[in-house]
């Protein structure tokens, strides 16, 4: 009976260093195999500048945007884009000096975002910074996808025009990738304007 009762003891603690066992081999494998995306792909376009007067109270820039995989891919990728814009206010001699404000948006995808409205500082020559955002699109690489991002400014509804706005911008494209994955397609072609 002793030794049945000195069994016991053995037995359990057998077991839970067997269970013990089956938890790290568990552990390890699942960060063996567990994978972080990525890191995004980012590409910029050519800057460029839209001028806006009394004359001219809106303008706006299209630039195509491609991605591509040339034998094909079966990753599906989100694409995003945005502007960072630097708009700089010359007044009037002898006019009014209410700053005037603008808006931006930014289509790309299948939904524009709202605009934003942006007060100019009031001071000759001063910059301010703002980024137009869109909302972002998926991309299954099994086929190249092909967009127009388009850029629109303009002098908001009711604000005054004394003089010019150069608007200094440029489009951001980000390619983020899924989390199964270990890297990005081998040869992806990201392209934000023309080739």
């Amino acid at each position: 009976m002793s030794s049945q009762s000195d069994s016991r003891p053995v037995s359990s603690r057998g077991r839970a260093w067997a269970a013990r066992l089956a938890l790290l081999v568990a552990a390890a494998a699942s960060v063996a195999t567990s994978r972080s995306a990525p890191s995004p792909r980012v590409e910029e376009s050519a800057p460029g500048v839209l001028r806006l007067t009394a004359d001219a109270p809106s303008a706006s820039v299209v630039l195509p945007v491609r991605l591509a995989v040339p034998n094909g891919s079966t990753q599906t990728v989100w694409a995003t884009m945005r502007a960072p814009l630097s708009a700089r206010w010359t007044h009037d001699e002898g006019g009014s000096r209410t700053a005037p404000s603008l808006t931006a948006t930014l289509r790309f995808g299948p939904h524009p975002l709202k605009p934003r409205t942006q007060e100019l500082g009031v001071s000759e020559g001063a910059a301010v910074t703002f980024d137009a955002e869109s909302d972002g699109d998926v991309c299954r690489l099994q086929q190249p996808c092909e967009w127009e991002a388009t850029l629109d400014v303009a002098f908001a509804e009711g604000s005054p025009v004394h003089g010019v706005v150069e608007v200094e911008w440029k489009m951001v494209g980000e390619v983020s990738f899924d989390e199964t994955v270990d890297e990005e397609p081998r040869g992806l072609e990201f392209t934000v304007g023309p080739r």
